[in-house]
């Protein structure tokens, strides 16, 4: 009997649980905006676009990305960014292997779930979805002289190919936020129209593989 009640108790606290998660993903209001000439998704209504200073800060090693949003707090981003490397449409499923190495060269550790090429409203996408792991280790220390802890962070990263041209959607939050965002940033990410979409002149491209532009500080 004892048991049989325990079991109940386990029970009912388990769909508390899944309830309240399913609350909090409810919370996060949606709302389909223009982020770019020919790109728009559905956007947490509260992101912002990140100012210059900080986005030179947290993307310190990176080129600054076509759009970049964030939370009111910086924790959270959201970011587009059409690259200046050239790619045949045909070859879109190899960016899968390439932009893989690329990011594990990037962290100290690495967990993919998901590697796939999807076609999205009749578009082929790579998706890399992955948690990841940036130790510093040049031994950086804070203000106070302690020695700053690794950067825990989950990633959703998809690409594809624009009249040859790569263009990168990047998801990324805090390692302890994933459960709430991960069903979150995947429906925005499959939200994701295509159409008409004004590109950056082309300048003379650099001979490096194509930047993932993913590690936030």
């Amino acid at each position: 009997m004892i048991l049989r009640q325990l079991w109940v108790v386990v029970a009912i606290f388990a769909l508390s649980c899944f309830a309240f998660g399913g609350q909090a993903q409810s919370s996060i209001k949606l709302k389909r905006r223009q982020l770019t000439p020919g790109i728009s998704m559905l956007v947490p209504v509260d992101f912002q676009p990140m100012s210059d200073d900080f986005l030179a800060q947290k993307y310190a090693y990176f080129r600054k990305p076509t759009v970049m949003l964030s939370d009111p707090y910086g924790n959270i981003d959201l970011g587009v960014n059409i690259t200046e490397k050239y790619w045949p449409q045909e070859d879109i499923p190899l960016l899968k292997d390439i932009y893989k190495a690329t990011l594990a060269a990037l962290y100290t550790q690495i967990h993919f779930h998901k590697e796939a090429v999807e076609k999205i409203k009749h578009r082929t996408y790579v998706i890399l979805e992955f948690d990841a792991i940036l130790a510093d280790e040049a031994g950086e220390k804070s203000a106070i002289g302690v020695t700053k802890p690794p950067v825990k962070r989950y990633y959703y990263m998809m690409y594809t190919v624009v009249d040859n041209r790569i263009v990168v959607f990047n998801f990324n939050a805090p390692i302890q936020d994933k459960a709430l965002w991960q069903p979150v940033a995947d429906k925005i990410m499959h939200s994701v129209k295509l159409k008409n979409i004004q590109l950056p002149k082309e300048q003379t491209p650099l001979p490096d593989v194509p930047s993932a532009q993913p590690v936030s500080r």
